[in-house]
């Protein structure tokens, strides 16, 4: 085991977050009896009555449902590591943006899989409300699917009972070797940038999340409740940082990195990547009950062919194509019952796999011969499957809702919206519902409302930010009935300086550029022109930090997943080859 272990009753020490950190050496950690130059574990002492808990996490799973042979294969690992004494967690986002085989299902094969695995805590992720908050508090938070939801910031009202999520905790306590181990879970606090506002209004954040931690974590110490506290926040490890004393061991997600940190109260933290490629596995060594009790976190090494996710963040292990592990597949082997979790996950997923081939092979469009869609940006040009998807979003909002009318229409499609690199998968020239459906896997709406031209303006100027002293560009797709220029403004020496340093995320609206000669339908379009816009629901909300589209007016929601258009445009558009749509740019 690692020996840089923490003792969760030291003094309060100011330390900042380590992310990426190298570190300079790690001791020979022990591993699972019987492997190759390893000793056998033992985490109880009856003399000073401690008692060891082992925690597995993995976090923004997001029903990638391919790996879950490997990810069992880790939590049987961790399980043998210490028989009866492990506890399988989720830091958010099990669900949701999901691969096919587990969208098109709604995500109930990838709820099954994680019952097989024994997983019974997680936290909300804002993955777990793509379809709102209703459904997630009706379905995937039913009680048949066996998970205890966490959410501490969320509101009092909303998590009583008749609430908006009358099915979230705060905490829940588990007993295991003796021990009380309490989990506590918060939701990042930038959920308005990742989330409708419906959502986040549903959901009703009411309370940062370190301070929502912190609270219950001092509540469940001093009371005596527990004896050690395990915090779960779906959020960046810098989130984590202001946690105090009364956390032993963090475990963060949302941004899909492996990380390492430490809190202002010295508790290790850990966020363990995405799509089930790595895990986080940490023993929690207590001695004493309650108030009294002495926690030391020490991270574990599986053994079987599992190494570091990453050189620099310890305590994570790659878990990616370990049931395939020759050493793995024979321990696995080795009086199996054919019912093991990993047997069951491979099921699981091979019944998904069949079901999504069953509904998603049928052809909606081909495309001209050696053409494709994709998000490469080439010569300046904007990603052609954004631009594609802008376009068939221009033309059924033209069609459904303003046949016959005189006003400009463009189409917007935002990039995060976009869930693979490319249309046509396979290559194959014929595009199909499932590569349609995985390329939109999101629960956004068809949607429309109305800008001005100015309003257009400063939404096409936020694609810019200066980072460095550089003009920085992030690719928005745009109808190809569309082009301007921009200039790029001269912000050194004045007051405006310190905008030479932005990030796209937030709420700035200082500009970095300026958008001239806007052009739609080949004709000038006036600072006053009314302009409808098509797109989806969440980009059409602000999504993105796309702050100009909130300005619109006359917003409206088709009763159609955001995908539809696209199906349709390619059905009565045989062929499609992508067209090149110059933008040019020149400096003040």
């Amino acid at each position: 085991m690692d020996r840089r272990q923490w003792t969760g009753r030291r003094p309060k020490v100011a330390m900042a977050v380590i992310i990426a950190t190298v570190l300079t050496f790690l001791t020979v950690p022990n591993a699972v009896a019987g492997a190759t130059g390893t000793v056998p574990f033992s985490g109880n002492d009856a003399a000073t009555g401690t008692r060891t808990v082992t925690i597995a996490d993995i976090t923004d799973f997001h029903g990638h449902i391919e790996r879950g042979a490997d990810n069992a294969a880790a939590f049987t690992l961790a399980d043998s590591h210490n028989p009866g004494n492990m506890v399988p967690v989720s830091t958010g986002d099990l669900v949701g943006g999901s691969p096919y085989e587990s969208a098109v299902a709604k995500d109930q094969p990838t709820l099954d899989m994680a019952k097989s695995w024994g997983l019974t805590i997680s936290a909300v992720g804002n993955h777990e409300f793509d379809r709102s908050v209703a459904d997630f508090n009706n379905r995937i938070a039913s009680p048949a699917n066996g998970i205890d939801w966490l959410c501490a910031n969320t509101s009092a009202r909303n998590k009583a009972a008749g609430g908006k999520l009358s099915r979230v905790k705060e905490y829940t306590i588990r007993e295991v070797n003796g021990k009380r181990i309490g989990f506590v879970g918060a939701l990042t606090d930038a959920l308005g940038s990742v989330a409708t506002p419906q959502i986040t209004k549903d959901a009703d954040l009411d309370e940062r999340a370190v301070d929502a931690v912190n609270r219950v974590a001092h509540e469940l110490k001093q009371s005596g409740k527990t004896d050690a506290v395990v915090a779960l926040i779906h959020a960046d490890a810098t989130a984590a940082q202001g946690l105090g004393k009364d956390v032993d061991v963090v475990y963060t997600g949302h941004t899909h990195a492996l990380k390492y940190g430490r809190t202002d109260g010295g508790a290790p933290i850990y966020e363990a990547g995405s799509f089930g490629r790595a895990m986080a596995v940490q023993d929690l060594i207590i001695t004493g009950h309650g108030r009294r009790a002495k926690v030391t976190v020490e991270n574990v090494d599986l053994g079987n062919g599992t190494e570091q996710a990453s050189p620099r963040v310890p305590g994570v292990i790659r878990v990616e194509g370990l049931d395939a592990h020759t050493t793995q597949s024979a321990w696995m082997s080795a009086g199996s019952t054919g019912e093991s979790m990993v047997n069951h996950s491979q099921q699981v997923f091979t019944a998904a796999q069949a079901h999504a081939a069953q509904v998603g092979d049928a052809t909606v469009g081909t495309l001209a011969a050696g053409a494709n869609f994709d998000k490469r940006i080439e010569n300046g040009q904007e990603d052609s499957v954004g631009r594609l998807v802008a376009d068939a979003n221009r033309s059924m909002i033209q069609r459904a809702v303003y046949a016959g009318e005189r006003l400009p229409v463009i189409g917007f499609s935002n990039d995060g919206s976009l869930r693979t690199a490319k249309l046509d998968m396979d290559g194959n020239g014929r595009v199909s519902v499932r590569e349609v459906d995985s390329l939109m896997a999101l629960q956004f709406k068809a949607a429309h409302e109305t800008l001005t031209g100015e309003d257009v303006k400063r939404v096409l100027a936020e694609q810019f930010r200066f980072k460095d002293g550089q003009l920085k560009r992030r690719w928005i797709g745009i109808s190809s009935n569309v082009s301007y220029r921009f200039v790029e403004r001269n912000l050194a020496g004045t007051e405006d300086n310190a905008q030479l340093n932005t990030s796209f995320d937030g709420d700035d609206d200082t500009r970095a550029v300026d958008i001239t000669d806007l052009m739609i339908d080949g004709r000038p379009v006036a600072d006053d022109e009314l302009v409808i816009i098509a797109s989806n629901s969440y980009l059409l909300q602000g999504g993105d930090d796309y702050h100009a589209f909130r300005a619109g007016t006359n917003y409206g929601e088709l009763n159609m997943s955001y995908s539809e258009p696209l199906k349709q445009y390619l059905a009565t558009h045989p062929a499609l080859a992508p067209a090149k749509v110059p933008q040019t740019g020149m400096k003040a």
